[in-house]
């Protein structure tokens, strides 16, 4: 495997200490920061996969800069600078900005009700950038620059102001993973989690008129689904169970969907697991043993769900799949599924396991029994009749 320090070769103390000068300014360019943030987890031990999973750039472009900082030092990792004049937001621009942000989603057929900072409109084309000619126009996102990616090296940045913390955590279940790649064909790594998705649309940050409130529409009644998924660590496949409870029995039908998997496969199965109640119950504990010879389990630690890949899964879901309201439960239903066949993957199951009294709109499962009191019961003590308040006699 390809490590960092593979491209940038031994990194003297004077090159560090430049490096970590630079991170600590606050006015640093983003680009420029991302890449001294490349250069410092190299010689923290990170491979070039590592980088350019939590940077989001290719693997080439990751040993472009790497080679570059070992050739150049700090100084070729700067921007050029952009040529030209920066463009400016006319009135026609603005104009159909206004047009772009005022106009509904659905009428374009599209999904959700609302333009997010993740959806923008989609105005005429303006080398500039979208935010400084929006808020020219009275337009603007509730959404401020982003920080460093999720899992890279902690730095300040130009909009937060808490204290820099430590290095990033080391991967989860590190030798097994070794032992996944070494033997992918025998072995796969699944990190599992459940959540919780509601009818209510998911709130997120919206373009929207400086000054007004954007509003969207909810159900009466809110009703609630969940979903116990995993992921495998190579991407070669998911696993996603939709029900209505979160429970021992919820997380049956999950490792009945695993069962199917492994008699597919034929490959072993290491489960990353966190502390939840339907994963310690006896009932879960007693099925796990059941399966010891060819599933491992691995406990995560507890408050740690940075070390699960499949948390920023569910907030990938519900960004983008559950922006509007759903007419009817079975749509509501068919959203999620739809959304959860989208996540990626090589060998996907996405298994359907809600019952249709849920879908008929009732809370709890029906007893086939008629409302009210039963016909014929008796009581063992006879019921005393309550005396209507009265006003007292005067």
């Amino acid at each position: 495997m390809e490590l960092g320090t593979d491209c940038t070769g031994s990194i003297a103390p004077a090159a560090r200490a430049a490096v970590e000068a630079l991170l600590a300014q606050r006015e640093l360019a983003p680009r420029q920061r991302e890449r001294l943030e490349m250069v410092k987890a190299a010689w923290l031990g990170a491979d070039v996969a590592a980088i350019a999973q939590w940077s989001g750039r290719t693997p080439r472009t990751v040993r472009r800069w790497l080679t570059a900082f070992r050739t150049g030092g700090v100084t070729a990792l700067a921007g050029a600078p952009i040529p030209g004049r920066p463009a400016k937001a006319d009135a026609a621009y603005l104009a159909a900005l206004e047009r772009a942000v005022e106009t509904p989603p659905r009428s374009l057929g599209l999904p959700f009700d609302v333009w997010s900072s993740r959806r923008p409109p989609q105005p005429p084309p303006l080398q500039a950038r979208p935010g400084c000619a929006s808020r020219r126009g009275g337009y603007g996102c509730c959404c401020a620059g982003s920080a460093s990616p999720a899992g890279g090296p902690n730095t300040p940045s130009t909009t937060c102001r808490i204290p820099p913390k430590s290095p990033p955590a080391k991967p989860p279940c590190g030798r097994r993973g070794k032992k996944v790649r070494a033997h992918p064909e025998r072995y796969e790594l699944h990190y599992e989690d459940e959540t919780h998705v509601d009818t209510n649309p998911s709130l997120s940050r919206v373009w929207h008129r400086i000054g007004q409130q954007p509003t969207l529409p909810a159900a009466g009644t809110n009703r609630r689904l969940t979903v116990f998924g995993s992921v495998e660590a190579l991407g070669r496949g998911r696993l996603e169970v939709l029900q209505v409870r979160q429970d021992s029995a919820g997380f049956a039908r999950y490792l009945a969907a695993l069962d199917a998997r492994h008699d597919a496969t034929g490959r072993d199965v290491i489960l990353a697991l966190d502390n939840g109640s339907a994963h310690v119950s006896k009932r879960t504990q007693h099925a796990l043993a059941e399966r010891a010879d060819w599933l491992e389990v691995i406990p995560l630690a507890r408050y740690s769900p940075h070390l699960n890949p499949k948390e920023r899964e569910w907030r990938l879901l519900k960004r983008d799949h559950r922006g509007h309201l759903a007419p009817t439960l079975r749509a509501f239903v068919d959203a999620v599924a739809a959304g959860l066949r989208g996540l990626g993957g090589e060998e996907g199951a996405v298994i359907d396991e809600v019952p249709q009294w849920w879908l008929d709109g009732h809370r709890k499962e029906p007893t086939g029994r008629p409302p009210g009191r039963p016909k014929g019961a008796k009581d063992r003590r006879p019921r005393q009749r309550r005396s209507t308040n009265l006003p007292a006699c005067t």
